[in-house]
């Protein structure tokens, strides 16, 4: 199983971006989990994973797990997973804390988990985004993402969702 593990992330094609010449977008670590459950609180509030969720979903997912590190602390996070079949992908989680966004650490790391999945052959890409988060939105649209539809209650009663599309 490990080595099925490693050779995945063999596959997986160096990503590493410099941002504000101190903030690299590199591949999760081990380190980096409870770093993550902090930031994940921070970014998304009472929305954010619980941490048994991100535990099993740093198992899981952890080749296709992106962070915009810095050397006081993570900035933000990416994590996009294929389906099972490899047919579609999802961003399930991407943030960047409140004090750092506008510096395009959303950006690279939208365009970096992007890469993963057309080295991996995935042809359709899906993410989720707050309707009134219009800067999100603006990002997600100069990487091509296009708006699906609007998804009502989709994260739950009053947690209406757009819906986006990325072709690769």
């Amino acid at each position: 199983m490990k080595q099925a593990y490693e050779s995945e992330r063999e596959r997986q094609p160096a990503v590493v971006d410099v941002i504000d010449g101190d903030v690299n977008i590199r591949p999760v670590g081990n380190a980096d989990l409870a770093d993550l459950v902090q930031l994940d609180l921070a970014i998304f509030e009472d929305l954010a994973y619980p941490y048994f969720v991100l535990r099993q979903l740093f198992d899981l997912h952890h080749a296709w797990w992106l962070v915009a590190d810095h050397p006081a602390g993570l900035r933000g996070y990416s994590l996009g997973v294929p389906t099972f079949d490899g047919r579609l992908g999802w961003l399930l989680g991407l943030g960047v804390r409140r004090e750092f966004r506008g510096r395009g650490y959303g950006r690279s790391l939208t365009v970096n988990s992007l890469r993963l999945f057309e080295a991996a052959g995935v042809p359709e890409v899906y993410l989720t985004v707050e309707p009134d988060n219009l800067s999100a939105i603006a990002v997600y649209q100069e990487v091509g993402f296009t708006i699906d539809r609007l998804a009502k209650d989709y994260l739950g009663p009053g947690y209406d969702r757009i819906i986006m599309v990325r072709r690769i």
